[in-house]
């Protein structure tokens, strides 16, 4: 097979440590808890198993088996990850996922994810409400973004066909943090070893442009490894950056920054139920819902909340129904919750509202002959999820 073109890209490099905090951990004796946000890149779709040949895993195994025999320091991971999720609905998951294991270190990858929005505005604020999150957090944690690619000359929205990751390595610029390009690394080392994106694509799905197999994973942690040894040594010569560095104003808004999670399932004053609403078996719920609300054809759901952005989340199925929504009484987007695979969706229903109180009526629609073929159709709610910043 003819080699394809590739085209390298130089990998962000910085003159001092940008993530001192997980590094002095390290090296204390302390423990380091690493964070993975993303999608099913990060999740790792493609390794022959997750749990150890997953670009995730590896790297975990890496921090201890390099760095505990010396400095007896312990290693975690913490699972942020879910798979079709962009960073605009992600955030609002960091509160249940991530914050409460108080991470010290968290890779971020939804350059592929958020390739597609069409509001990159969206997008960049996104990206900030969970740099924020992070930064923030109580233990100071250290970010790194990543930039996932594809296969070269396939992703018809990116520059000469690759991922284009220009919004993301602004926001890494802004805030001061490491971007890693790590579509960049995987072309220049299989075009130094005279090798194809076949060598790293997936064997079980038809043209799959971004999942990667054993080898794929494996250069894909090489070039996260190269990138911390780099700042360890930039720690141990002592160019670090401010140990709390303070926040940095935004580059477009903290709102996505400052975000809640109501369980409708739960009853409380803000959500009414209309019509048939049961709650799934608990068995049946992903690990990233508490619960689901499964609703009939008609139901209806009424949630009164006080902020400038809200989502919905729910299980995308098979046999899944079209929620209509209504927002202060005027007709918007609801979700539309019907795949082929089951998964989490998160949809952003409205953004940069006057920071009030707000009405979003959601109404489960009626089943369409052209695509609910098995009998009971449903729409399977998760979360109604709200960002509210504090008011000045």
């Amino acid at each position: 097979m003819a080699m394809l073109a590739f085209h390298p890209m130089e990998s962000d490099m910085s003159d001092r440590c940008q993530i001192p905090n997980c590094i002095e951990k390290i090296f204390a004796a302390s423990h380091c808890s690493v964070a993975y946000v993303g999608g099913s890149l990060t999740v790792g779709v493609g390794a022959s198993n997750t749990a150890e040949a997953s670009w995730r895993a590896l790297f975990v195994q890496y921090l201890y088996q390099r760095y505990h025999p010396k400095y007896h320091c312990q290693v975690s991971e913490i699972m942020g990850a879910i798979g079709a999720c962009e960073s605009y609905v992600g955030t609002f998951m960091l509160p249940r996922n991530v914050l409460p294991a108080n991470p010290d270190l968290a890779f971020i990858e939804f350059c592929v994810n958020d390739r597609g929005a069409p509001d990159k505005d969206l997008v960049i604020k996104g990206m900030e409400g969970i740099v924020r999150q992070l930064l923030a957090a109580k233990n100071s944690c250290d970010v790194i973004i990543l930039g996932a690619g594809c296969r070269p000359g396939t992703d018809p929205k990116g520059p000469g066909g690759s991922v284009d990751h220009a919004i993301h390595r602004k926001v890494a610029e802004h805030y001061d943090i490491p971007f890693i390009d790590v579509q960049g690394y995987m072309y220049r080392r299989l075009e130094e070893r005279g090798q194809t994106w076949d060598a790293v694509s997936i064997e079980f799905e038809e043209n799959d442009a971004y999942h990667l197999n054993d080898y794929g994973q494996q250069l894909w942690f090489e070039s996260m490894r190269d990138c911390f040894e780099e700042h360890v040594q930039h720690f141990q010569r002592g160019d670090r950056k401010a140990r709390r560095a303070p926040l940095p104003a935004p580059m477009i808004s903290d709102e996505l920054q400052f975000v809640e999670l109501f369980d409708p399932a739960k009853e409380q004053p803000c959500i009414k139920l209309e019509g048939k609403w049961e709650k799934k078996p608990h068995g049946m719920v992903p690990w990233y819902f508490d619960s689901l609300l499964v609703g009939q054809p008609g139901a209806k759901m009424t949630f009164e909340f006080k902020g400038t952005a809200v989502a919905v989340w729910g299980l995308m199925y098979n046999n899944g129904l079209k929620v209509n929504a209504l927002l202060d009484g005027e007709k918007t987007s609801g979700p539309y919750l019907r795949h082929f695979i089951e998964f989490g969706k998160g949809f952003v229903v409205a953004h940069g509202l006057p920071n009030k109180t707000h009405v979003l009526e959601l109404t489960v629609a009626e089943a369409s002959e052209r695509h609910n073929k098995l009998q009971n159709p449903t729409a399977q709610i998760g979360y109604l999820t709200i960002a509210c910043p504090p008011q000045a």
